[in-house]
């Protein structure tokens, strides 16, 4: 398993490793234990949620991305289907 997003200035990866999520962003690990990471200048946040990690942007038409050791959902906002 292993999940990229790259949204604005940002190169999100999210893998497994060992059973364990590892999340680097722009190459650099960030350590769940300092989540959540709020981007600076654009409406972007990754948190913990439950068991994985969530990737959000709605306004930038991504509702949320999850990942955890089983599964991986990529949810669109209402404007971005079709």
């Amino acid at each position: 398993h292993h999940i990229n997003v790259k949204i604005v200035d940002l190169d999100i990866d999210l893998f497994l490793r060992k059973d364990n999520i590892i999340l680097e962003v722009n190459g650099k690990d960030l350590p769940i234990s300092s989540l959540p990471y709020q981007h600076p200048t654009a409406k972007i946040q990754i948190r913990q949620n439950g068991e994985g990690l969530s990737v959000f942007a709605p306004s930038l038409g991504l509702h949320e991305v999850y990942f955890d050791i089983k599964i991986c959902k990529v949810k669109v906002v209402d404007w971005m289907r079709g």
